[in-house]
């Protein structure tokens, strides 16, 4: 198991306790490569809605909306149309 090390490397501060911003850039990249491997931290990919999965989640929230008293008329034609849409795709 690895001993808890402190936040910053002081080898790389100056006798005045500063960091100057090469030996700054040099630590960190030592140290994300350090914490998350070579490759670096890597985002989550994530699955993206079809256009027809994504038009009816919208009519399904403005019909929502609607319901609730917002502006029924003008949700309620929105929620038409993206659905009319759907169905064609």
């Amino acid at each position: 198991m690895k001993a808890n090390w402190p936040s910053i490397d002081h080898s790389i501060l100056s006798p005045s306790g500063k960091i100057s911003k090469r030996s700054k850039d040099a630590y960190m990249k030592r140290f994300v490569k350090e914490l998350f491997g070579p490759d670096g931290l890597q985002p989550p990919q994530c699955q993206q809605l079809t256009e027809k999965e994504r038009l009816l989640r919208n009519a399904g929230m403005w019909r929502d909306l609607a319901n609730r008293g917002m502006n029924p008329g003008k949700y309620n034609k929105q929620a038409d149309e993206a659905e009319a849409k759907a169905a064609l795709l």
